[in-house]
């Protein structure tokens, strides 16, 4: 999720940087902020209970080009929810359940652009898509690491431990965790 403003209070001291810079090194990747952008591509497919894996291919095309570029990604998924969260998972839930219903409503009157934008909002990434990930990126030979709760301290820990040498993640919070090398693809 990210703290709120901190991108913009910092953004002086960010830089442009390309893949290439990371040539011979490892990147540990926050997996499910590239999950929930590849579940947006085929969301109506996935709230239709429609089988789908392009949010798998739209994930492995990343994992690809750092692949090409010579960049070992260490893939690193959230486990389970934090505890403390337990409140914020509820919210998140009954929004994305009343996103859903009102996009099924709306695709019975036919209203097909409101309903994709419903169901862009309901979109929830279950351990079973997660799982399916994890199998195309290890056939890939690609190292795959489940956090006990969020993605966030695994990354932390594989940048401070020199497991990997920088993070991708769309969320500031690793700014947070002390990894001084953050990307945002």
């Amino acid at each position: 999720m990210g703290i709120s403003g901190l991108l913009q209070f910092i953004k002086d001291a960010a830089e442009p940087t390309n893949v290439k810079k990371y040539k011979g090194q490892t990147v540990a990747v926050d997996t499910y902020c590239w999950l929930h952008k590849g579940a947006f591509s085929c969301a109506e497919k996935l709230a239709k209970g429609e089988p789908t894996d392009q949010y798998v291919w739209y994930c492995m095309k990343f994992v690809d080009m750092l692949l090409n570029f010579s960049v070992k990604p260490i893939l690193v998924f959230d486990g389970r929810n934090l505890p403390s969260k337990r409140e914020v998972e509820k919210t998140r839930k009954e929004r994305r359940e009343a996103n859903l219903q009102k996009g099924r409503q709306l695709l019975r009157e036919g209203k097909l652009s409101e309903a994709r934008d419903c169901f862009g909002r309901c979109v929830n990434i279950t351990p079973a898509m997660a799982h399916n990930l994890i199998k195309a990126a290890r056939q890939r030979g690609v190292d795959c690491v489940v956090a006990p709760y969020e993605a966030d301290a695994q990354l932390a820990y594989l940048t401070k431990s020199g497991y990997a040498q920088a993070v991708i993640t769309e969320d500031s919070d690793l700014l947070a965790f002390g990894c001084k090398t953050v990307s945002r693809r």
